[in-house]
């Protein structure tokens, strides 16, 4: 007669395949649930970061101000000028190469080679995928801060090379910073829109707007750091700004009234 099996010998067969399916469902299940909500959170934390990345250059140009007589230091650096190197050039006085080795604990843009630029910290937004090789910037100053040329203004005065804050008209409403696009391909707007020298300035215009940034309910829109040293997440500042340029009593856009 065969001895019947032991109930400890009973229990080490295993699950059955029934078992195994539910927990391969559960698991499924779970991951279905919890990837987006990671998603989200990952989002989330890298708009933070950004928003202290744009905070950190307000707290530096703030400063810079203070020790300057309430100047701002240059929005373009040398890759827009071919004076670069003469004592009289504005462009190496950018904030890029002014304010990080002397308020922000780093060296200057410029000092960094062309092909190690920093990807990471104040530089430059997390979501921002690091592209080896590449120097680009995914946060510009607002170009219309500082014109030595007339830029489309239809005959008006240029603004002055270097910003006086105490003159500017509203300095909680004009932007001073802001996301842009990083690469020709990635478009404006949210891809809408091309823009060929996307990422290679430090400073742009207002077409080089960049979604970068959803919110639950809230839509497509970027983080902007103001001149009075503020930093909001903007969804509104879209359409008016489809234009080369803005209207010229736009104070988002620049910082007197004419």
């Amino acid at each position: 007669m065969r001895p019947r099996p032991s109930k400890d010998l009973a229990r080490s067969r295993g699950f059955t395949l029934l078992e195994l399916l539910v927990v391969c469902a559960v698991i499924l299940l779970l991951a279905v649930i919890g990837t987006p909500a990671f998603t989200q959170s990952l989002r989330q934390a890298q708009a933070a970061a950004c928003r202290n990345n744009l905070r950190l250059w307000g707290i530096a140009f703030m400063a810079y101000a203070a020790d300057h007589k309430g100047f701002l230091p240059h929005c373009d650096d040398r890759s827009r000028s071919d004076k670069s190197g003469l004592a009289d050039s504005p462009h190496d006085h950018s904030y890029v190469d002014e304010l990080p080795p002397n308020y922000m604990d780093s060296k200057a843009w410029r000092d960094y080679p062309k092909d190690q630029k920093p990807t990471g910290g104040f530089w430059q937004c997390p979501s921002v995928k690091a592209r080896p090789g590449k120097s680009y910037h995914s946060y510009a100053m607002n170009s219309y801060l500082e014109q030595d040329f007339d830029y489309g203004l239809g005959g008006r005065p240029n603004q002055p090379s270097y910003l006086f804050l105490p003159h500017c008209t509203a300095p909680a409403q004009t932007i001073l910073m802001f996301e842009q696009a990083v690469e020709p391909g990635d478009g404006v707007f949210g891809g809408k829109y091309p823009n060929p020298e996307a990422g290679r300035h430090t400073a742009e215009d207002a077409t080089a707007l960049s979604v970068r940034h959803w919110r639950f309910m809230g839509g497509e829109g970027c983080n902007v750091l103001f001149l009075d040293g503020h930093v909001k997440w903007r969804d509104d500042v879209w359409a008016r700004t489809r234009s080369d340029v803005p209207a010229y009593d736009d104070l988002e856009w620049y910082p007197y009234l004419y």
